[in-house]
């Protein structure tokens, strides 16, 4: 199946996760993106990471450490204005954001690929009782070419990072290897959507699944 066929079957929720998120990698911050639904399915918000840009755009946040894609669209939604609210996010969310989750109405998370800085954050929920209190319901879809594909640029960004790369780079070899060879090359310049841009290398991405697999099955122990 080519990326553009493999892309029609992911939920809605999710495709409008991969739009944002490929939005977000070409201004230049880092891959992330998350959508809102009701219980109905209606859209209720989208949002991107743009802590590497200074226009918020159609979102709230921009340039800032809060201005996580997650936190973009929960700044979207209504104090108290709906009681069930399905989060679709393209990275498992960080511990900001989790915290942010867990505050507002959002009662289910949909998460594409794994992070490896944060595997086992949700343990959280277990701080006080209130925290879980309402916890949502965290799912880890099961691990794809789009898992490895959203893992690109959050990896792209981590590769100098002066003291997290070696944790993630050590987790995720293939994904760093492919993030470099991408870089290199300028193999996603100038795509128009997210699914051109993975067929590119849509291929590559295959090599990537097992370790994002093994990933996604730590608890963070």
């Amino acid at each position: 199946m080519d990326a553009a066929s493999s892309f029609a079957q992911l939920d809605a929720g999710m495709r409008l996760a991969l739009e944002q998120a490929w939005g977000s990698t070409v201004a230049g911050s880092l891959g992330i993106g998350a959508a809102a639904l009701d219980a109905d399915g209606r859209v209720l918000a989208t949002g991107r990471n743009r802590i590497n840009e200074t226009d918020p755009g159609d979102d709230l946040l921009a340039g800032t450490s809060v201005a996580h894609a997650e936190m973009n669209v929960l700044a979207k939604l209504p104090f108290r204005a709906h009681d069930a609210v399905a989060l679709h996010t393209s990275l498992q969310p960080c511990v900001q954001c989790l915290g942010a989750i867990r505050l507002s109405s959002v009662t289910s998370v949909s998460v594409l690929a794994p992070d490896p800085i944060f595997r086992g954050v949700e343990r959280m929920r277990d701080l006080t009782p209130f925290m879980s209190h309402r916890w949502p319901a965290i799912v880890q879809r099961e691990v794809d070419r789009w898992a490895a594909f959203a893992l690109l640029s959050p990896t792209h960004h981590m590769l100098d990072h002066p003291t997290l790369a070696d944790q993630w780079i050590a987790m995720l070899p293939t994904v760093a290897t492919l993030a470099r060879d991408i870089d290199a090359g300028a193999l996603l310049d100038g795509a128009p959507t997210v699914t051109e841009a993975a067929s590119r290398v849509w291929l590559d991405l295959a090599d990537c699944v097992d370790e994002v697999e093994r990933l996604a099955a730590a608890d963070g122990t």
